[in-house]
């Protein structure tokens, strides 16, 4: 039993043995084991030449290992580098976009008797979408309550109603849109000379009401600002009529709208401020 154990204790000696001998063989060719055996040696057999080669192997691995932080950190400067690329890139592309606009803009014809303020929505919460806004131009620029607010309407490159002036701060305005429900815009049917008004919901609509009944609507029909309003220009865009609701009234009848301005996409605006204020 004994001269078995010892048996089976020499075997996992000399396992053990032939994988520490196969570690060697295995890391005989990198540097830092050259470099522990060359030291040994230096050790076992001290002479100049040896030494010598020693320091120099470990210079050669201490610069390998300097050569690698090097390349690491040129490798996160490139990294940087590239972000800092993409950033002006994408400025690049926004500023782009909006010169472009501003091109399209200085080409429109002359309102008469305004100056045009361009700003910046700052503020625009969801629960609020269609009702309000804040833009980055107060009294500082020459705002004031119960003027114009409009915006480029990109597919016939026209200026058309958004909303007004209601609030008046030094650096900031707030501007109730026409689809709000407090907003009531005196329009007419384009080409038709058929006066009614445009109420905001609350909603992407608008509800055009007092319409004849006897008037000659259809969806599609554009409206306008008519000439009995006291803010926008008349003829200015409104919307497009996307149907025409019954009504049991006789007298009149009621209809819904699309607006003109990009809701979904409004993040600039154009307030028109009268020349004579201004001054």
């Amino acid at each position: 039993m004994c001269q078995y154990q010892k048996s089976r204790h020499g075997n996992i000696l000399f396992i053990i043995l032939i994988l520490i001998c196969f570690s060697f063989i295995i890391g005989r060719f990198t540097s830092l084991v050259i470099l522990i055996k060359k030291f040994v040696y230096y050790i076992s057999y001290p002479n100049i030449s040896t030494a010598n080669f020693i320091f120099r192997s470990a210079g050669n691995f201490a610069g390998n290992i300097r050569t690698i932080v090097s390349m690491h950190q040129e490798n996160i400067a490139y990294k940087q580098k590239n972000q800092e690329l993409g950033d002006k890139l994408r400025n690049y592309d926004a500023m782009s976009k909006e010169y472009d606009d501003l091109s399209k803009l200085l080409k429109l014809t002359k309102i008469k008797n305004t100056a045009s303020v361009f700003a910046r929505i700052s503020v625009r919460t969801p629960n609020e979408w269609y009702q309000w806004f804040i833009i980055d131009k107060g009294e500082a620029d020459g705002l004031y309550n119960e003027i114009p607010v409009v915006m480029l309407n990109k597919e016939n490159d026209t200026l058309c109603v958004v909303g007004r002036i209601i609030e008046t701060y030094k650096t900031s305005s707030k501007v109730a849109l026409i689809t709000n429900s407090i907003c009531v815009l005196p329009v007419k049917v384009k080409g038709k000379d058929i006066n009614c008004l445009a109420e905001g919901v609350n909603s992407n609509l608008l509800k055009i009401t007092y319409i004849p009944q006897e008037a000659d609507i259809k969806c599609g029909d554009e409206i306008v600002v008519s000439e009995l309003s006291g803010v926008f220009q008349q003829d200015m865009p409104v919307g497009i009529i996307t149907n025409i609701l019954e009504e049991q009234s006789t007298d009149f009848k009621t209809a819904t709208a699309n607006t003109f301005f990009e809701k979904d996409t409004l993040y600039k605006a154009i307030v028109l401020v009268s020349e004579a204020e201004k001054k």
